[in-house]
């Protein structure tokens, strides 16, 4: 199946949401972190993220049933940006040491998009309030990220710290959109 999506990736502290606002505004359409989504959510009920997160491989299985309800709200004629693919899931499993279950390596062969951009790191790693990792985890996620996109097949292209001007004008010449 042709589509028009594309995904922004990176390790914690990338500058992947602040990227797609950008894009957003820019008027692209895009679609936001399912992980921090569902941490907004426990917050807003007065869960803590370390409580949250406390089962990691029930809260990687949520952000991915959640990826695939957006998925499947997303027009595929609309350029489209993700903030993380579902691919995302598989690293973040291979990094905490899980197994994935038939339904997920399911969804991650369903899932597809024209391209990847991973970004990279940035010089100075920033914590929020969503973040429990930190800059060492970001360095160990980042090859996790490319194998599981070229696993499949993916066309990958790393994005360097760059400026978020130019990130977005070197995301922008990439693309080509399907018809």
């Amino acid at each position: 199946m042709a589509n028009n999506w594309y995904v922004i990736t990176g390790g914690p502290s990338t500058g992947k949401t602040t990227l797609i606002k950008e894009l957003s505004k820019r008027g692209y359409c895009t679609a936001p972190e399912a992980a921090r989504t569902l941490i907004d959510a426990a917050l807003a009920d007065g869960v803590a993220v370390e409580e949250r997160r406390i089962d990691e491989r029930r809260f990687q299985y949520d952000v991915a049933r959640l990826k695939q309800e957006v998925e499947n709200t997303q027009s595929t004629n609309d350029i489209t940006f993700f903030d993380r693919g579902m691919q995302d899931t598989v690293a973040y499993l291979r990094y905490y040491g899980f197994d994935s279950e038939d339904w997920i390596d399911n969804l991650m062969h369903k899932s597809r998009y024209n391209k990847v951009f991973i970004l990279e790191p940035l010089e100075k790693y920033r914590n929020d309030y969503a973040r429990t990792e930190g800059a060492d985890f970001t360095k160990k996620l980042h090859p996790l990220l490319h194998s599981a996109y070229s696993e499949l097949g993916m066309e990958v292209i790393f994005v360097p710290d760059i400026g978020l001007d130019k990130r977005v004008e070197f995301i922008l010449s990439n693309i080509k959109p399907s018809k």
